[in-house]
């Protein structure tokens, strides 16, 4: 105490004050919880603050209850005091100062380090009989964020029976955190008392809400069976508790669910940046529950509507992203088979050819993107794609390894194409030899057809 200066003091309740002291040396801040003087003879009062002392010595070695770093009594100068670390600020002002910007995960991060010093303190028979937010004290350490419970002057040693124990809970605890029993009397607090106020603390903590008129929440099951009526009721203790705690939180935060049971449209529609490699495990499994267009081939192109996003992924997969474009091929396939799909997001799809065609340096993606455009804009005839398709079907993109592969498909495709549209672009030569022979291919099977139909009508005759 020789080396810590006092600086003022920082709160008091009726019976006790806060100072707040600093190390000379190392502008260490301590706060110190002193007696006041005026009720130093008072038995009660003085029984209540050596009692806190004492169970805080009993439960140091958590982490989340406040430490116990010194304490006196001088009966000459009637003061009883104990020192412990500064805290900044209690959960009842962080709440409600950062209620509109914290995360669900910040949340959770407070709860479970307030079940954990709670859990510690029940397992040594000690009840805390006063939890609410004004007592959880919260510290900084760069940017981790730690609490800690304090104030355990109403805490009740289960083993012990006091006079002070059985005093009326009149005036003591935060009347919207206390239990129907013990407002009643304090001495018929038991664990299923702390357990009402922890429910109580919980809401306050999700929902920064006073807990008076308590509204459906993500965590409601839990907090609705903590803050029963009857003890009986409730949680039978604080394990109890923290499991059907810990089961809504993996519920919540959990994104781990079986790849199988996701489809892209869930991603699509969260508005969520994902990591790209998981990302990338649901484009190549590409999971269709309902439509193949609403499920996957939608959300594809929502999801990489931003370019800048696409490239981004493209970087972090590197060339297995060809299998991303298998997979999509096969579900354009799909598509293209089925009805119920609407007809006009074919455009869509060449606009998304396109951009893979340019963006990716990989011949088996643009041997198979071209295929694409190729069927959309002539075989299904979709103007939109035909002007996607004459940008990029060039000797720029269509290189000598895949020209072979590429003017098969055309001559097969039996579409017909009017060379003039390639006009402004430079074909390779066995490409516009390819879309020659299918004209031709198309033009000798329209003229053995019509001689079908002339010879079917001189027969009538």
């Amino acid at each position: 105490m020789d080396e810590l200066q006092h600086i003022g003091v920082k709160g008091h309740g009726y019976f006790c004050q806060v100072k707040l002291y600093r190390h000379t040396v190392t502008n260490e801040e301590f706060a110190l919880k002193e007696l006041k003087k005026e009720h130093y003879s008072k038995d009660e009062y003085r029984y209540r603050l050596s009692r806190e002392i004492g169970l805080l010595k009993e439960l140091q070695g958590c982490e989340n209850i406040i430490s116990l770093i010194d304490d006196g009594e001088d009966k000459i100068k009637e003061s009883l005091w104990y020192l412990m670390p500064y805290a900044p600020s209690n959960l009842f002002n962080y709440i409600k100062k950062h209620n509109s910007t914290l995360s669900a995960e910040a949340r959770f991060h407070i709860i479970d380090q307030v079940i954990n010093a709670i859990k510690y303190a029940h397992e040594r028979g000690i009840l805390h009989r006063d939890i609410s937010p004004n007592n959880v004290l919260v510290f900084f350490e760069g940017d981790k964020l730690t609490v800690r419970v304090a104030d355990f002057g109403l805490g009740k040693d289960s083993e012990s029976i006091s006079h002070y124990t059985a005093s009326s809970a009149s005036g003591y605890g935060q009347i919207l955190y206390v239990s129907p029993e013990q407002r009643q009397k304090l001495k018929d607090a038991t664990s299923q008392s702390d357990i009402y106020s922890l429910g109580k603390l919980v809401y306050f903590i999700f929902t920064g809400r006073d807990p008076d008129n308590m509204k459906a929440f993500e965590l409601s099951t839990l907090v609705t069976k903590a803050t029963e009526e009857k003890p009986e009721d409730r949680f039978r203790d604080i394990r109890e508790f923290e499991k059907h705690y810990l089961s809504l939180k993996q519920l919540q935060l959990d994104v781990n669910i079986p790849m199988e049971y996701i489809t892209l449209l869930e991603v699509a529609d969260t508005g969520d940046e994902i990591d790209f490699h998981y990302l990338h495990k649901l484009l190549v499994q590409g999971n269709v529950f309902q439509h193949v267009y609403s499920d996957y081939i939608a959300p594809v192109i929502k999801i990489f509507s931003n370019t800048e996003y696409f490239n981004k992924y493209h970087n972090t997969v590197g060339n297995a992203i060809a299998e991303f474009v298998s997979t999509f091929s096969q579900r354009l396939e799909d598509c293209y088979s089925s009805v119920g799909w609407p007809f006009k997001a074919a455009s869509g799809f060449g606009t998304f050819l396109k951009k893979m065609i340019v963006a990716i340096p990989n011949e088996d993606v643009r041997l198979t993107c071209l295929k694409h455009l190729w069927k959309l804009a002539f075989e299904m005839d979709q103007w939109s794609v035909q002007r996607d398709i004459f940008e990029v079907f060039n000797d720029r993109y269509i290189t000598a390894s895949i020209s072979p592969s590429l003017a098969e498909f055309i001559i097969n495709s039996e579409t017909e194409v009017d060379l003039q549209h390639f006009q402004a672009q430079v074909l390779p030569k066995m490409i516009k030899m390819a879309v020659i022979k299918g004209n031709e291919i198309v033009k000798t099977k329209a003229d053995a057809r019509k001689a079908v139909r002339g010879l079917d009508t001189d027969l009538e005759f």
